[in-house]
């Protein structure tokens, strides 16, 4: 007897034209007989969300290339495809969705909205001309229209995209701010020690790195001209706000969905959400616009990295197409490059074990990424966290390898591999690709010294 589920002539309605959105829309057209409609409010789709920095820094050519499937080539497939067109209103009861003056009938329905651009609400100035968000290749393509004939950008907000921005910019010989209200870049995402050598490493760019402020205002007449930090006014021929983003829920909260302490949708081990307390077995959700749990804390989070929202695509298609699967809780690791530095990071960090009460003992080391006579290496920092001799967290900058030393970790954390373990670890060797020892044996090392120490 087959596993798979008779989708035949079933009407599968997707809102949402993201990375969750199109994956799951791709593979039913593949590998199922549903009949498949997607709504996104954006104009296009299909594409490289990551790369829109590193086309403004001038790495990749144009925009285009970051379209990965064009408009023809969807519609050929057999999706149909509704671009710049936002659903207004969902009806469980009914299982419709309302577009305009349009009902479409629905018998399984998935929602990808995304998350939306936070933008202080208490700073003067934010409604000038030549002030952006940085969230879709449209946003891209104004702030690229806009760097043409900049001097001077400020950027407010110190995460993974202000930070790869500051870098795209300064490579343009663009007078770079970058404005964060903590005092350390990538607070969410890395430690105070670690963030250090990501500021270091940006001000060698010529990015000057403000912490600890917000703007106290944005001036000028039409179009931004100067920002007002701390009573000094900056020049500023742009703004761009990187000051994080919140799921997009509006539809699922009109639609009487449950949102969560976190602001996404809650949703169960298969990816359905909860109506009134009950999971709808015939929705899906997934994306940024819904939250899930924490591997370490066994918190809900919000999730805002490409590679869990295919992940998720995938658990959706499974769960439509054959089997239920579930969707475990996840680790988030993530990875950056910023003006060609390296920032990786998975599991827990510090301020979120404080946060959760968790102990844990630390171990730092420092390296290389190759063996030291050979051309082309730079630092590597490394550093572990531990709860109770086992791996919870790790944190890795440098110039090359950090992304497989992440991923490696990530198993280990997930695989409970122990102090001692990652002190003994077995590597591999060749001067242009490692050092004969690599550090994070020696950061492990460091942390098994603390803990015997303590007893």
């Amino acid at each position: 007897m087959s596993d798979e589920k008779n989708n035949d002539n079933q009407k599968i309605i997707i809102i949402g034209g993201g990375a969750v959105g199109m994956a799951v829309a791709t593979s039913l057209t593949r590998h199922s007989d549903y009949s498949v409609t997607v709504f996104s409010a954006d104009v296009h789709t299909a594409y490289s969300q990551c790369g829109m920095p590193f086309v403004i820094s001038g790495e990749i050519e144009d925009f285009k290339t970051l379209i990965r499937r064009d408009k023809k080539i969807l519609k050929d497939m057999g999706i149909d495809l509704h671009l710049g067109t936002r659903i207004d209103s969902i009806n469980i009861k009914e299982s419709t969705v309302t577009s305009g003056e349009e009902k479409y009938h629905f018998d399984k329905l998935v929602i990808a909205t995304g998350s939306k651009p936070d933008i202080p609400s208490n700073i003067p100035g934010t409604s000038l001309g030549n002030v952006f968000t940085l969230r879709t290749l449209t946003d891209a393509m104004r702030i690229e229209e806009a760097l043409k004939n900049a001097s001077s950008v400020v950027i407010v907000g110190g995460g993974s995209i202000g930070t790869e921005l500051a870098a795209a910019t300064a490579r343009r010989n663009i007078n770079t701010i970058l404005l964060n209200r903590s005092h350390s870049i990538l607070s969410h995402n890395v430690d105070p020690d670690m963030a250090e050598a990501v500021q270091e490493h940006l001000e060698s760019l010529g990015v000057n790195v403000i912490t600890g402020y917000v703007p106290s205002a944005l001036n000028g007449e039409e179009n931004v001209s100067s920002v007002t930090i701390s009573s000094t006014d900056f020049p500023a021929d742009l703004v761009i706000f990187t000051t994080g983003v919140s799921p997009e829920n509006e539809l699922a909260v009109n639609a009487g969905i449950d949102i969560g302490s976190t602001g996404g949708i809650i949703v169960d081990d298969y990816l359905h959400p909860s109506v009134s307390g009950i999971f709808h077995p015939d929705i899906y959700c997934g994306g940024e616009c819904i939250e899930v749990l924490e591997l370490m804390t066994g918190k809900p989070m919000l999730s805002q990295v490409a590679s869990n929202a295919r992940r998720m695509a995938g658990t959706i298609t499974k769960n439509l197409t054959s089997k239920p699967v579930k969707f475990d809780p996840i680790l988030n690791p993530w990875v950056a490059v910023i003006g060609g530095l390296q920032v990786g990071t998975t599991g827990i960090t510090s301020k979120k074990a404080a946060e959760n009460d968790i102990k844990i003992v630390t171990g730092l080391a420092t390296g290389s990424t190759r063996a030291e006579y050979y051309p082309g290496g730079s630092k590597l920092f490394i550093k572990l966290i531990f709860s109770d001799e086992y791996l919870a967290g790790a944190q890795v900058v440098g110039g090359e390898g950090v992304k497989e030393r992440i991923d490696a970790l990530t198993l280990a954390i997930k695989k409970r591999t122990t102090v001692h373990e990652l002190a003994n670890i077995e590597t591999c060797y060749a001067p242009p690709v490692a050092t004969l020892q690599d550090p994070t044996g020696f950061a492990a090392k460091g942390a098994l010294k603390k803990m015997r120490k303590k007893t």
